[in-house]
């Protein structure tokens, strides 16, 4: 599969934070590494909403997997299994390279980045960002079944580089000058963290499969999804996408034929009603700051999250 022709099941839906010291100076995220979403913060209202007995948990549009890396897993007694599926290769071969940190921790200590108090950014810091974007991202280039750790560690380290890992395959280098730590060294330090590591050693599966074969290939009783999918209208904040209305009422027929349980966020469209009617399935609200609509310098603007759940 060519990384171009991605659809947009790639992507979670955007959360972009364009202030420059947040998205440099906050080191309590709740996911390994940056990328184009918003469920960091949002997972920690989501999350509650799970069911305690949970067996087996998944996502479907993993993306950086936020709501499970929010999870307190003391809380689920009874969790055996977790899942990680995202149709995007890259973001599968990261989880399928995290789930060993110890092996990728090696790849990442390979690479060199930039440093908190030294001002004077080695040129060859943005060479090899642009080399590892090129090689990447190229049509031509594709991603092997098996871990490859070291496209894994370039993959972060080019997430790492732009603000909040939006659009990495065009966004341009960061250079922190330096003000703030790297999130590079960040992730890296996370890979060293027991209480990460033992959450990374909880992923047992990585999937790189489009949703309605990935839920109908796991789905049973036992069987618990969080689905995080474009969200309707919105498309155009993604590349390489063709994830429209037709993939949304799929991806509904998909959901109300499951065995297992599942949980949805999106923002309101009235096709909703009609796919899952209130008498039916349970929707909680809240509101959020959205910081894809923010412009630098203005206010963000407030959009109400959804979340829609069959139990």
């Amino acid at each position: 599969m060519t990384v171009t022709k991605l659809r947009s099941q790639c992507f979670s839906k955007v959360g972009v934070d364009i202030s420059h010291t947040k998205c440099y100076t906050s080191l309590k995220t709740n996911m390994p590494v940056s990328y184009i979403g918003g469920k960091s913060k949002i997972g920690k209202w989501i999350t509650p909403f799970y069911p305690k007995n949970i067996k087996t948990y998944s996502e479907c549009f993993g993306g950086m997997f936020w709501c499970f890396f929010n999870m307190d897993l003391k809380e689920y007694s009874e969790l055996s299994t977790v899942i990680y599926n995202d149709f995007n290769p890259l973001n599968s071969n990261f989880f399928r390279c995290l789930k060993n940190p110890e092996q990728l921790l090696i790849e990442v200590e390979k690479i060199p980045c930039q440093q908190k108090g030294v001002s004077s950014t080695p040129p060859e810091y943005k060479e090899l960002f642009n080399n590892y974007q090129k090689k990447l991202f190229d049509s031509e280039f594709k991603v092997g079944d098996e871990p490859d750790y070291e496209v894994a560690a370039q993959y972060a380290y080019i997430l790492t580089q732009v603000f909040s890992g939006s659009k990495p395959e065009k966004s341009s280098y960061i250079d922190l000058k330096g003000n703030y730590k790297s999130k590079y060294l960040t992730f890296r330090d996370k890979l060293k963290n027991p209480k990460w590591v033992e959450k990374f050693k909880k992923i047992q599966v990585v999937e790189n499969m489009d949703f309605e074969e990935f839920i109908k290939k796991y789905d049973n009783e036992d069987f618990y999804v969080y689905v995080d999918a474009p969200y309707y209208k919105t498309e155009d904040y993604y590349s390489n996408h063709d994830f429209g209305l037709k993939d949304h009422e799929r991806l509904a027929n998909t959901l109300k034929n499951m065995k297992g349980k599942f949980s949805m966020s999106y923002y309101y469209f009235s096709q909703l009603e009609e796919w899952f009617p209130k008498d039916h399935y349970r929707w909680e609200s809240k509101s959020f700051a959205k910081a894809a609509g923010a412009k630098k310098g203005g206010k963000q603007s407030i959009g109400e999250e959804l979340l829609i759940m069959n139990y």
